[in-house]
């Protein structure tokens, strides 16, 4: 089910000319996954399995996105796993250099 969900949101998410920098495409990952980190609502809250959700597909797709402008082979299908795919994807981006971890605030270049 999470793929499929994760395939939608990734056909929604094409955007017109399917080009997007690697700058822009690095500054999306960076937002989501600060988006995953900070934006868990407290488990006492009614609406945070949808939100959760919401947040791990929006970071799934900018890892996606990034790793197709990197070169990088993944696709939703991979993600049956996701935390197995988020943390294969985010170690083959570090050996290549792209740090998705880093702070915002530490590259307002890349932020922005």
């Amino acid at each position: 089910m999470y793929t499929q969900l994760l395939r939608a949101a990734c056909a929604q998410r094409e955007r017109p000319g399917g080009h997007i920098t690697r700058r822009l495409a690095l500054a999306e990952v960076m937002r989501c996954r600060h988006e995953l980190d900070e934006g868990r609502p407290p488990a006492t809250d009614p609406d945070t399995v949808p939100v959760v959700l919401a947040l791990e597909i929006g970071y799934d797709v900018a890892l996606i996105e990034l790793a197709r402008i990197v070169g990088v082979d993944t696709d939703p299908s991979r993600f049956e796993q996701p935390q197995r795919e988020r943390d294969r994807l985010e170690q083959v981006f570090n050996d290549l250099g792209i740090d998705v971890g880093a702070d915002l605030a530490a590259h307002p270049s890349t932020a922005g």
